[in-house]
C-alpha cells in the first residue's frame, strides 16, 4: 500500500488536533478547578482568627428601651467556638458556645440579643474569646442611655 506525503500529513494534523484538543480540556477543567476556591480540609485544632463587636444603643431618652448587641467570629475553619462578654472596668459574662459554620476563608460564628436598659448607663463592652490566651478579642464598643424619662418596668 502506497501513501502519499500529503496522506501523511493529514494523518498527522489529525493526531495533532486530537492531541491539542486533550490538552485544552486539561487545561481547562484545571482553571476551572482553581477558580471555584477548592482547597484542602485545615488540619489541626479550630482557632479563632479575630472578633468584632457592635451595640446599637437606644436612641431615645426613655427607660425601659431597647439595645441590640452583634458579635462575630472568624475561625480557621468551621465548629464550635466559645466566648465571653467583658465590661470594661467590671464583671465578665459567660462563657457562651457558637457554632461557627464555612465561610469564605475558613468558618464563621454570629450572634445578636436584643436587652432592655432600665437604667441610665454610659458603659464599653468587648469580646474575648475562649482559649486564645487574651489574643483574640473584639475592639471597645460604647452602650449609652441616658434614661432621663423613666416609665414602669
Amino acid at each position: 500500500m502506497k501513501r502519499s506525503y500529503s496522506s501523511l500529513f493529514v494523518e498527522i494534523g489529525k493526531y495533532a488536533f486530537i492531541t491539542g484538543a486533550v490538552v485544552t480540556a486539561l487545561v481547562t477543567s484545571a482553571a476551572m478547578a482553581s477558580s471555584q476556591g477548592f482547597k484542602a480540609p485545615v488540619a489541626g485544632p479550630l482557632k479563632a482568627v479575630s472578633a468584632q463587636l457592635a451595640i446599637k444603643s437606644p436612641k431615645v431618652n426613655v427607660c425601659p428601651a431597647t439595645a441590640t448587641m452583634a458579635g462575630w467570629i472568624q475561625t480557621n475553619k468551621p465548629g464550635p467556638v466559645s466566648y465571653m462578654i467583658a465590661r470594661k472596668g467590671g464583671t465578665v459574662s459567660g462563657p457562651f458556645t457558637l457554632q461557627a459554620v464555612e465561610a469564605v476563608n475558613g468558618g464563621m460564628a454570629s450572634f445578636t440579643k436584643s436587652f432592655e436598659v432600665h437604667n441610665a448607663i454610659n458603659a464599653e463592652y468587648r469580646i474575648l474569646v475562649s482559649g486564645t490566651d487574651g489574643k483574640v478579642m473584639s475592639n471597645w464598643v460604647p452602650l449609652t442611655a441616658s434614661c432621663k424619662i423613666k416609665l414602669g418596668g
